[in-house]
């Protein structure tokens, strides 16, 4: 191999080297400060802990860039905004600001996670938004994690409390949950999104849980197991 050639090869071997290089310091600075919230919290006791990690999980966001699963992680940190009341929105204008463009992140470089579509559904539900409509949202939370069975209490919660449920898609993949959670024997998340539910989504939850567990589903109006 000529001079010009080996001088050639080592340059780019070097260039190579320093993105490696970059690269890993990259991937190790955002794994350092990453707080640890590795799932969507589900009930708001939960989300209140994971609150309290909001300043950490935004860092490793900022310094993961095009990590959407980062980005969905700080986005968890405001899911007790679930719970909180929604006529005090005006005093919440900068959390759901905040979460928002988190979420728009999330779902830009990482569309696939289930959760961060039931968050952002769940949120749209909640405060009314307009855009994105809740139940598009909620059916992706539905076709990206089917059988995600510690989010079906939740996903079946937000469905619930949704403004009308008329959406036969929704409906069949809503159906198909509540299956899941009786065969696996969890009739308390079935009854406390019956008991929030709207008028509508009563009468849904309780003419699908008739064909899938007529014993159950008589206790569901008496708010007993």
């Amino acid at each position: 191999m000529n001079m010009p050639s080996q001088t050639t090869f080592r340059l780019v071997t070097l260039v190579l080297a320093v993105i490696l290089g970059a690269q890993c310091i990259w991937l190790l600075l955002a794994d350092l400060t990453r707080p640890g919230v590795n799932r969507l919290p589900t009930d708001p006791q939960s989300a209140a802990l994971v609150a309290k990690l909001r300043n950490d999980a935004t860092w490793a966001a900022w310094i993961g860039g095009i990590r959407g699963d980062l980005w969905a992680q700080s986005a968890y940190t405001y899911s007790d905004l679930l719970w909180a009341s929604a006529s005090n929105q005006s005093e919440q204008t900068g959390s759901l600001d905040r979460v928002q463009v988190r979420l728009d992140r999330a779902l830009r470089y990482a569309p696939h996670q289930s959760s961060t579509w039931l968050l952002l559904a769940g949120l749209a539900s909640h405060y009314h938004w307009s855009n994105p409509d809740p139940t598009e949202a909620l059916k992706m939370s539905y076709y990206t994690g089917p059988s995600e069975l510690l989010l079906m209490p939740l996903r079946l919660l937000v469905t619930a409390q949704l403004d009308e449920i008329k959406d036969s898609e929704l409906q069949l993949l809503a159906r198909r949950d509540l299956r899941l959670l009786l065969s696996h024997q969890d009739k308390p998340a079935v009854l406390q999104a019956f008991q929030s539910a709207t008028p509508a989504a009563k009468q849904f939850i309780e003419q699908a849980v008739k064909e899938i567990d007529p014993t159950f589903a008589q206790s569901l109006g008496a708010g007993t197991l």
